[in-house]
């Protein structure tokens, strides 16, 4: 495992380089998990099809639209969060 130490510069930007990103193997779409104290970049998982579709079945059918929030956090009529 390599550490590298990085600079915040002037104006709050914080800048990895290509270099340092390609040997770290990620390429491509790139996903930050942002925890208290922890900035982690993790490849951007690609979403199997079949999943969605899993997520979508019944959509056409007689059900409830409260029946398929696909874990979005309803909080008022035109809102999700």
């Amino acid at each position: 495992m390599d550490t590298k130490e990085i600079e915040i510069l002037a104006d709050g930007k914080l800048v990895v380089s290509e270099d340092t990103l390609i040997e770290a193997g990620l390429r491509g779409r790139l996903r930050l998990i942002i925890q208290q104290g922890e900035i982690r970049i993790l490849p951007q998982s690609k979403t199997a099809p079949e999943s969605v579709l899993e997520d979508l079945a019944g959509c056409l059918g007689n059900e409830p639209v409260a029946d398929y929030d696909f874990r979005l956090k309803i909080g008022g009529l035109y809102e999700a969060r």
